[in-house]
């Protein structure tokens, strides 16, 4: 019997609402499966996505049991008869199909999926900077919207440090490693960080940001990524602090990484114009195409040993894209020579708990360097971004230019220098500062040491790191006491007292 083809889906990102968003992609497909035989592709009959996003009572797990429904409903006798599916998937559509994924088949314990690969293309991993400029600047931006509404329901699990993405993102770092294989799937991401000079958006930066396409951060896209838990150490007794105790000190626990999934930064792309989109600038003909190139490379892979190989030839690419993008030149845009240079970049994710498993709303995180654990030791120009997410108080994303905390050489500009050699960071720690610090029921400052290890640890390139802060709830033994008086007692101004464990 000869082995059945592998069918092909294409998954739409957010508030799209025409199929026209995927470009010359199907038509290229066919054109490819002609000239290469050895895709192992069916593309007779491709599958387009219309997926509702853009009202406000849909959420992402909503879609990714609706998807499941539609495979039953269009593909079930093909799955039942052994059939696979490649998927390429734009944006939102990434979370989508993960969710699904995760939802249906790793997490109900199924081995074996009727995905054998997904190429996720700019994909929204954890979440879009953009999303927090709110509902009625999100829909004046051509990048994503093009006169419909946007949902809020999606919105939600779009924002940096949702809940919903962190709860998948962590759930494929445990999980992840034992999937991937050709009984699971083969993931893969492409994506870019150029910009389209006719989508800036002057008052806004995150149309032209650093390491971004202009609507996803490379490093928010890349599904290489580490977690780190820091959990502050009991209080003991202090005669320096007013109170008689503190707990100073932070222990950070061993890192776990992610399950390596090849990336490859394409040149020349942002998120989703017509122009210069990854996927709906991708034309129907055969003109060479970085994205169609990486799809099909993707698409090649059936075993392990493959997948090896185009990671390693991904981060090559990688490196030869983001070094011959280090400059991007806008002096086209007005009479001043103006250009910008393109660090990579990285974020941080901190989730800030008590042992009770309460999030801490009111904090502040000080990054230091140096051994006096100061943060006038971090190097100019380091910090990007704040965001914290406005459901989960909590959780705060930091956004980093990695050159500048670990260093690099100088950049040069048709034979000027633009920017000299840059020193590493002397290490890397933070200071928490949660509130309130006095009362019956508290919380106390601490501090992780700042060392090169942290700085390894935490500052990837490209990369996400999720760092959980594991703060002590400190109770005072005046919450409760007993007593044998049996006289009336005025008990509410009695001291709150040492802290209990």
């Amino acid at each position: 019997m000869a082995k059945q083809k592998r069918l092909v889906v294409l998954v739409h990102g957010w508030s799209v609402r025409n199929t026209d968003t995927y470009g010359g992609l199907p038509q290229r497909l066919k054109l490819e499966a002609k000239r290469s035989p050895d895709l192992d592709i069916e593309v007779r009959n491709l599958w387009l996505s219309e997926y509702i996003s853009f009202h406000n009572e849909v959420t992402i797990p909503d879609i990714a049991r609706a998807f499941q429904t539609a495979l039953e409903r269009e593909l079930g006798e093909a799955i039942k008869n052994g059939q696979r599916i490649a998927c390429i998937a734009h944006s939102t559509g990434c979370p989508v199909i993960r969710a699904w994924l995760q939802h249906f088949y790793i997490n109900a314990g199924r081995k074996h999926s009727p995905l054998s690969h997904l190429i996720m293309l700019a994909p929204a991993n954890f979440g879009s900077a953009l999303v927090q400029l709110g509902l009625s600047k999100l829909s004046r931006l051509k990048a994503w919207f093009e006169g419909v509404d946007v949902g809020t329901g999606v919105l939600e699990w779009l924002e940096l440090g949702s809940p919903q993405s962190l709860k998948l993102n962590l759930e494929w770092l445990q999980q992840g490693a034992d999937y991937i294989g050709s009984q699971g799937l083969f993931p893969f991401v492409l994506s870019g960080e150029s910009h389209d000079p006719q989508l800036y958006d002057f008052v806004n930066s995150y149309t032209a940001e650093n390491g971004s396409d202009g609507v996803v951060r490379v490093a928010a896209a890349n599904l290489n990524y580490t977690y780190v838990r820091l959990k502050q150490q009991p209080p003991t007794a202090d005669k320096k602090s007013k109170l008689g105790f503190s707990a100073p000190l932070l222990q950070a626990g061993a890192p776990e990484i992610s399950a390596a999934v090849p990336l490859a930064v394409i040149p020349g792309v942002c998120h989703s114009d017509l122009r210069m989109g990854i996927m709906r600038s991708i034309p129907a003909d055969a003109t060479p195409n970085a994205t169609v190139t990486g799809i099909l490379q993707c698409l090649r892979v059936t075993t392990l040993k493959d997948y090896a190989e185009l990671f390693d030839s991904f981060r090559a690419q990688t490196a030869e894209v983001q070094q011959q993008e280090q400059v991007e030149d806008r002096g086209s845009l007005g009479p001043f020579d103006h250009q910008v240079i393109v660090d990579p970049c990285c974020m941080l994710i901190f989730r800030v708990r008590d042992d009770q498993g309460n999030a801490i709303k009111d904090f502040d995180i000080v990054l230091t360097a140096g051994k006096d654990n100061s943060p006038n030791h971090l190097p100019p120009g380091f910090f990007i971004d704040r965001q914290r997410n406005h459901l989960d108080p909590g959780t705060i994303t930091y956004y980093l230019n990695y050159t500048r905390m670990l260093g690099g050489p100088a950049v040069m500009y048709k034979g000027r220098q633009l920017r000299p050699a840059l020193p590493p960071c002397d290490g890397l720690g933070l200071r928490v500062v949660p509130y309130p610090q006095d009362g019956f029921v508290l919380y106390q400052p601490a501090t992780l040491k700042a060392t090169a290890v942290n700085l390894r640890n935490f500052i990837k390139p490209n990369q996400t790191t999720i760092v959980d802060i594991v703060m002590r709830r400190i109770l005072r033994e005046g919450v409760y006491r007993l007593t044998q008086n049996p006289s009336p007692q005025d008990f509410t101004k009695q001291p709150p007292g040492m802290p209990i464990n």
